[in-house]
């Protein structure tokens, strides 16, 4: 195998790779959305501290 079919080969094999990364991020993706559609909404929401409730306290106050 001469020098440039080598780097021929290579670089299928990137392109290949390149391309099959990108086909299962597409189906992870899509997967994920499926799986959050049987989902309850209340696994959906997200759990977020409400900012109220953080700037009330000092940052030198100690925690009870």
């Amino acid at each position: 195998m001469s020098y440039y079919e080598l780097l021929q080969v290579i670089a299928a094999s990137c392109l290949l790779t390149f391309a099959l990364i990108q086909l299962l991020r597409i189906f992870w993706r899509q997967g994920r959305a499926w799986v959050q559609g049987l989902l309850p909404p209340r696994y959906l929401k997200p759990h977020r501290v409400p900012r109220d409730s953080v700037k009330g306290q000092s940052a030198g106050a100690p925690h009870e």
